[in-house]
Parts: C-alpha cells; sequence; structure tokens
C-alpha cells in the first residue's frame, strides 16, 4: 500500500526534489506504514471502504522534524542552538512561557529544516527540500497590500512580520549566519503552516507537554471543519518508536477525500497560517474599534461602582471588542449597558448587579448603546474599498476576506438595529 500511495504522488513531484523525496519515502516499513488503500490526485483519497477508529498510515518521528531535538547534529551543537531558540523566545515573550516555549520549538524547527536542505548529506534533506510555504498575506506582493482597506488583516500582517523580523534580527545577533531575511520569512510560514502541536491525548492542541512536529504527507490531507480523518500520536514500547498516528474518525467511502482540521480558526487566521479561506465558515470574527470620546460623560457617573462591576468582566481592552458573524457579543453588549448608566437609572433600580446587564436595563439605556454601536459599525463599514474583479489568488483572498468582515458588519448591524 506504500507502494500504492508513492505511484500516485509520482506525477505531482517531477522535480529533481521531488524524485529524491519520493525516494526518500520508500523507506523501510518500519518508519511509513500504510494500512488502508490511499489514491493521491491532488489530495489524499480512500480507493476502498475505512471502518471508523482504522488505522490510515503511521509516520514515524525519526522523520520528522521535531522541539525535542535537532535531527543531524551531535550533543555539544544541539545545546548550542536549544540555549540559542531558548534566549529568543524568552526575549521576544517575555514572561509569557506557553508562548515562549512555542516560539522555542518554531525556531529549532526552522533551523533544523535550513541545515537540512544546505547539506544534502543528512538524513531528513530530501524532505526538507519539500517544505514549501503557502501563499500567504504575507507573501503577498506590495501591489495587493496597498488594497487592504481591511484593518484587521492589515494589522495582522504587520504584527507578523515584525515578530518575524525580531525572531530573525535575534538570529543574526546570535552568530546563527546563512539564512536571509526572505529565506527566513519562508521557513517561519511554511513551518507554521504544517505545524502540529499536539500530545498523545489531545492532537493539535497545544499545552507545556506538547510536542511541535512537521511530518511528512500531512499537508497532504486537506481540512475540513467536519473531518473523517484525526491526527493523533502513539508510542509502541515493544518496539521503542513514536509515530503521528492517522486514523479514520468515521466511515470513509471509496472515492472521498481523506480531510483533517487544521483548527476551528477564523477565515483570517486559516488565510495566515495556511493560505486557505474557507465559504461560509462558523468561526469568523473580527475586532472593532470603539471610540468613547464623545460620550465620555458617561465615564464620570457612578464612577467607583462601574469600575467594580467590570473588574468581574472577562473584557480587557474597552476599545478593541469582537464582533461574531452569527450571533451577538454578549459580553460586549453586557459591557456597553453598565458604560451607559446613568446615575437616575441606578436610583431607580440601586440593586442591580453584574449579571443584570445581561438583559435590558431600561429603553433609554438600550436606545444608547444601539445607536452608539450602529454609528461606529456604519463607520467601519464606509472604510472598505471595491475590489472589481478580483483576478489571481491573492486579489480574490483579499476580496473574501474583506467580504466576510463586511457581512458580520452588516449582520452586527442588523441586531443592534432592532
Amino acid at each position: 500500500m506504500q507502494e500504492k500511495l508513492i505511484a500516485g504522488l509520482t506525477s505531482s513531484y517531477g522535480s529533481l526534489f521531488g524524485q529524491q523525496y519520493l525516494k526518500w519515502l520508500r523507506i523501510p516499513p518500519s518508519y511509513l506504514r500504510v494500512m488502508q488503500s490511499i489514491d493521491y490526485r491532488g489530495g489524499m483519497y480512500a480507493a476502498q471502504k475505512i471502518k471508523a477508529n482504522q488505522q490510515i498510515m503511521l509516520i514515524s518521528t525519526e522523520k520528522c522534524f521535531t522541539s525535542v531535538e535537532f535531527v543531524g547534529c551531535d550533543t555539544r551543537k544541539s545545546q548550542e542552538l536549544q540555549t540559542i531558540a531558548s534566549q529568543i523566545a524568552h526575549k521576544i515573550c517575555g514572561e509569557k512561557v506557553e508562548q515562549q516555549y512555542l516560539v522555542t520549538g518554531l525556531l529549532k524547527i526552522i533551523m533544523q529544516i535550513f541545515v537540512h536542505q544546505k547539506d544534502q548529506s543528512l538524513t531528513n534533506s530530501p524532505f526538507a527540500n519539500m517544505i514549501q510555504s503557502p501563499n500567504t498575506p504575507l507573501l503577498w506582493p506590495q501591489t495587493v497590500i496597498d488594497l487592504i482597506s481591511s484593518r484587521n488583516l492589515a494589522n495582522l500582517i504587520e504584527g507578523t512580520l515584525l515578530q518575524c523580523q525580531s525572531m530573525y534580527n535575534e538570529l543574526q545577533l546570535s552568530k546563527v549566519y546563512g539564512l536571509t531575511a526572505l529565506d527566513f520569512l519562508k521557513l517561519f510560514q511554511a513551518v507554521r503552516s504544517q505545524l502540529i502541536c499536539f500530545n498523545p491525548q489531545k492532537p493539535k492542541y497545544f499545552d507545556m507537554q506538547s510536542v511541535q512536529i512537521v511530518s511528512p504527507l500531512v499537508y497532504q490531507f486537506q481540512h475540513s471543519f467536519d473531518p473523517n480523518c484525526y491526527l493523533d500520536g502513539c508510542y509502541l514500547s515493544h518496539e521503542n518508536m513514536s509515530f503521528v498516528d492517522f486514523t479514520a474518525k468515521k466511515l470513509i467511502e471509496p472515492g472521498d477525500k481523506l480531510t483533517i482540521n487544521y483548527g476551528n480558526l477564523s477565515n483570517h487566521d486559516l488565510l495566515m497560517r495556511h493560505g486557505i479561506i474557507v465559504d461560509d465558515n462558523p468561526f469568523n470574527e473580527m475586532p472593532i474599534d470603539l471610540d468613547f470620546t464623545s460620550a465620555i460623560n458617561f465615564t464620570e457617573q457612578l464612577f467607583e461602582q462601574k469600575q467594580k462591576w467590570l473588574r468581574q468582566s472577562e473584557i480587557t481592552n474597552i476599545e478593541r471588542q469582537i464582533l461574531y458573524n452569527n450571533k451577538i457579543n454578549v459580553q460586549l453588549l453586557q459591557y456597553l449597558r453598565i458604560y451607559f448608566l446613568t446615575e437616575q437609572e441606578f436610583s431607580i433600580n440601586p440593586h442591580l448587579e453584574f449579571n443584570s446587564f445581561l438583559s435590558k436595563i431600561s429603553e433609554e439605556n438600550e436606545m444608547l448603546v444601539k445607536q452608539f454601536m450602529i454609528q461606529h459599525i456604519k463607520n467601519t463599514l464606509s472604510s472598505y474599498k471595491q475590489i472589481s474583479k478580483p483576478i489571481g489568488k491573492e486579489l480574490q483572498d483579499l476580496y473574501k476576506i474583506q467580504k466576510d468582515e463586511m457581512t458580520i458588519l452588516q449582520n452586527n448591524l442588523t441586531f443592534f438595529s432592532k
């Protein structure tokens, strides 16, 4: 079954690197174990019926790049690079320990892939040379960037590029040479898109016990919010080997595309990480910036009491809130009802508690909330540029993202207008 899969991949990998990769995939069955018949046609397809919970494929972590160890390095060099990655992560992330751990693993994998791309004698060099960056906004040409009217997308691009540039600069200061800034950006994007963060019990879930892995063939499984496969990790104690495990989540019929869930992410995140957009994405959301300058007089009324209530809220940044596509942000509504509460209303109902604001306080209060949000939504909608007849993937993706945002704004405008 391994040979059948490789035969299907052959037509897609015609380059020299592709042929080397195919040869490398013909590794002993102990490292790549294909249990089900799979066709490759620009994606993975079942060639036979696969029952729920049947294993489809196992890939040894020895054929992967992981955050646990440096493949192809001696102990001394491995420790040196580990120290560099940890120091850079600490400098960039500060005291955010979980973020430090994630960035450390990311840098370790980037450095491994770069070394294996340059040295063809290393074990996983054929795999390293096949790792490509998806077409995400980080690599869009300036002509497309100039057309962005989505403030959220522009901020995501700018923030991610600044983070990437900071990592690259720190690598240079640490005397890790050979990488250009563009090389690092492409590797950063490629690794980020293909990274699996899972522990054996919770695939694709990151915590401090997670192992970060870039594995062959994972990216051939396309994304779905209702996937028919899932990723797991398994350890075979009798062989002393760890594997990335592809297992059927439900019954798969012959000819069905094999899919996994890249994450329950909005289209902004899917585009930034993987270069894809999902139609009618149920997880779409967007931030909106709120300016309270014109309503400053409400800040002074009942200031201490309002602060006491708001300390019970999960909202940390009052001037940037989230709008959802198919539901109202209840916390935002609760916060605004508190903010626009007047002394007169409180005197009428002095027993109000934090949870009281989950419901309407008064007609006057509700009208203030409504007018405030309608004005901000309309102002945001008016900032979008129209992209006529988008040609090419970048413009089409930009058009779809901005259309998603305008839909979210229109849906919330309808809600607050009622």
